[in-house]
């Protein structure tokens, strides 16, 4: 008992010693104090979004209509206008060519105008729609009620047919263009993503009745992040207010008067990816040196007081034209699908 007690107490007076440094004249080593480093925090990186890569065609294989015709200078135009925007071009489809002329003969049969029986400006009480796009069975040239019925008659494989219709009132298929161009529901039409065929006709009645017809059979994708702008970035001889249209997006203003050309500007758009919400904060049209705004509309899917309007874009029209040889900034603020998207860019009219 005697020797574990020694042994107790000799330990305890060496845990003691070494707890004050060593102390006196012990040749004990020197433990020196460790110093602790804290941990370093590093935090993990902030996952980055996944963007879809467009899958669009940026060149098309040479068209098969005369240079000089009106077809030509038509889809020509058509696919300045898309890859301005940042759209896939749209190459040329014979059998939607065969579909346009069909229902261009169609329509110049039965026009009530030219002596026939079908009054083309009003709507289908089935559809809704103008009678410019939909053929009767009873009449003469009559391959199908829609566009994609006539387009699967001529034997055309895609999965979707869209029919615009234009007047050039002789005046050449550029005009007829820019007409579609500076409106609403047609120049929606016009910036539609999927589609990557296009066939057209244009007559050579007094009208000079111009038939376009766009369809899908390889579905062109845009990116993720896509964000187009119309008129785009730096563009020039850009038109000065909008064009008539059926139906009006403006209901409001008359189209037997000269209230579109006095009372509305040239339409600005943005366009998100198709299926994208586009949400506008702000959206404004300067001239260059005024120190305000236009005083302007906005129309989107959520006011269009027609329904026709898809969630992926919005637009601007000034109430009264836009001056010509003149510079215009658009501001853009809001979101696309949720990301803030903030655009400013400037383009000039015509002189």
């Amino acid at each position: 008992m005697m020797k574990f007690k020694t042994s107790v107490t000799a330990v305890a007076i060496a845990l003691t010693l070494v707890a004050c440094g060593g102390g006196g004249g012990s040749n004990a080593p020197v433990t020196p104090p460790v110093a602790v480093i804290p941990p370093v925090w590093t935090p993990a990186p902030a996952p980055v979004p996944t963007v879809t890569p467009s899958d669009i065609q940026t060149s098309v294989p040479a068209f098969s209509y005369a240079v000089a015709s009106e077809e030509y200078v038509f889809v020509t135009a058509l696919n300045e206008f898309r890859s301005d925007i940042g759209l896939g071009l749209l190459a040329q489809n014979t059998l939607l060519d065969t579909v346009a002329a069909k229902h261009l003969d169609y329509v110049l049969k039965n026009d009530i105008l030219n002596g026939g029986t079908v009054n083309m400006r009003t709507n289908d009480a089935a559809t809704g729609r103008s009678m410019f796009h939909i053929e009767q069975g009873d009449k003469l040239l009559f391959t199908g009620i829609q566009e994609l019925d006539r387009a699967k008659f001529a034997g055309y494989a895609g999965s979707y047919v869209g029919e615009e219709l234009a007047f050039a009132g002789g005046r050449g298929a550029q005009v007829a263009f820019d007409g579609l161009a500076s409106t609403v529901y047609h120049r929606a039409g016009l910036m539609m993503q999927s589609v990557n065929d296009i066939g057209v006709a244009v007559g050579k009645d007094r009208s000079q009745t111009v038939v376009m017809e766009i369809g899908t059979t390889k579905a062109q994708r845009q990116a993720g992040d896509f964000v187009g702008l119309c008129p785009a970035a730096n563009q020039t001889a850009v038109g000065l207010h909008a064009g008539v249209e059926t139906p009006n997006p403006f209901p409001e203003l008359s189209t037997a008067n000269a209230d579109f050309p006095t009372k509305t500007g040239y339409p600005v758009s943005v366009l998100g990816k198709e299926g994208a919400t586009v949400e506008v904060v702000t959206f404004t049209l300067t001239e260059a040196g005024a120190a305000e705004p236009m005083h302007a509309r906005i129309v989107t899917k959520d006011n269009d007081p027609n329904r026709y309007l898809s969630s992926n874009v919005a637009f601007l029209i000034a109430k009264s034209p836009l001056k010509a040889g003149t510079v215009y900034t658009a501001k853009f603020s809001g979101r696309v699908n949720n990301v803030v998207v903030n655009k400013e860019w400037k383009f000039t009219t015509r002189s």
